[in-house]
């Protein structure tokens, strides 16, 4: 017999005694499961065998279940039971062998089936279950990291009593790792929430106003429009580019697993400015040649270059400029004329010179020797040479 049923101390002793202490039922009630292994299982299966004699029993556990994998012969998994319960591992026998019933079928007798039911209430003290729940599927449940299967789980879980660490992991996800301490006769609950690693929602951008749009996250290049695609959860400015366009953007907050859809609309650049001038009143305001208005004007004016800004007034003197406008700009302009000036340099210097010239003729008029008149009558040589100053 497989004799399964004896307690622990004898259920050792059988093992080290003698290989039939695994899996030998009597030849007239079941055949030899050695025999219907094929080969390579037979020698995973005789390796088990002289691992457990030594008593080695976690490598006789990892043959067995070798000899399984490469036979898939159900009556196998009853030593594979039978050493993890040597090991203590008392939920996983229970596994094993209610496995074993599951697969065996036809192909077990009524003692092997009665065997196995021994052996499941023999070692069902020692096993408890807990109900296990999480936020995702397809992760992966393990109890002192041994693997037990992946969520959602249609039933409860086995779980051998007593103090044990349960971990659940799922790639992209931080693994959640939790201790229990589960005693018999009850159902502990266990409950999971997988955080992701990196939280991301599904952010998706179209754009309007432009043939050829480009898409920037946070000022770095997306792609040409439109954008569909995961981003971090986290505030993000996110705009639309394209040339000859003024670029718009948005700031939102992603949060986790809420998809967001934006629509950016693009607009023509415009290059316009607004120019104001003030001048006094009466004066004609002129701006690039084109008379715009008198005393006061406001409009608009291209940005891409300067503009003259010309005023005149009669009396005053002309006001020219270059001015400048900045996109969206409103330039403010207050224009102070001056009076004309009555006489001119040029008028002041020919007056000049008729002033000393005709100063220069009356001077000479004035200073120049009178000519003496003809005197009539005759004067004494004496006399007429005493007038003159002369001693002889």
């Amino acid at each position: 017999m497989r004799a399964l049923h004896r307690s622990l101390p004898l259920a050792l002793a059988a093992l080290l005694a003698a290989e039939s202490a695994f899996a030998a039922p009597p030849a007239s009630s079941a055949p030899d499961v050695r025999s219907q292994l094929p080969d390579p299982a037979r020698k995973a299966w005789d390796a088990a065998k002289q691992l457990a004699g030594a008593s080695d029993f976690r490598g006789a556990l990892v043959e067995f279940q070798r000899a399984y994998e490469l036979s898939h012969n159900a009556r196998v998994l009853f030593n594979v039971g039978v050493t993890e319960k040597l090991l203590t591992h008392y939920a996983r026998a229970v596994d094993a062998w209610e496995k074993e019933q599951t697969e065996g079928g036809a192909q077990l007798t009524a003692a092997e089936l009665q065997e196995l039911k021994n052996a499941i209430a023999i070692v069902q003290q020692f096993v408890t279950t807990m109900d296990v729940t999480a936020n995702e599927a397809d992760a992966t449940l393990s109890i002192d990291d041994y693997p037990v299967g992946k969520t959602p789980f249609a039933a409860p879980v086995r779980i051998d009593v007593g103090k044990h660490v349960v971990k659940l992991s799922k790639d992209g996800f931080v693994e959640a790792v939790t201790p229990v301490d589960v005693a018999s006769g009850g159902r502990t609950p266990v409950a999971f929430k997988l955080e992701p690693l990196n939280k991301t929602a599904l952010v998706s951008v179209t754009v309007g106003g432009a043939t050829a749009a480009t898409v920037f996250v946070d000022g770095r290049d997306m792609g040409p429009a439109p954008f569909k695609g995961e981003l971090s959860a986290d505030r993000h400015t996110i705009e639309a580019r394209a040339p000859g366009f003024v670029t718009v953007g948005q700031t939102v907050d992603v949060l986790y697993k809420q998809p967001i859809s934006l629509v950016l609309t693009l607009s023509q650049e415009r290059h316009e400015g607004r120019l104001k001038v003030t001048a006094p009143e009466g004066a004609a305001i002129f701006v690039d040649d084109r008379a715009v208005g008198t005393s006061t004007w406001d409009g608009v004016v291209s940005t891409t270059g300067g503009h003259q800004l010309v005023v005149t007034k009669p009396g005053y003197q002309t006001y020219s400029t270059d001015v400048f406008v900045a996109d969206d700009q409103v330039r403010d302009v207050n224009v102070p004329l001056n009076g004309e000036v009555k006489t001119s340099w040029v008028a002041w210097g020919v007056g000049t010179l008729l002033v000393v010239t005709g100063g220069i003729i009356a001077g000479y008029f004035v200073f120049k020797p009178t000519e003496p008149s003809p005197t009539s009558g005759t004067l004494s040589p004496f006399i007429t040479t005493a007038s003159h100053g002369l001693h002889f």
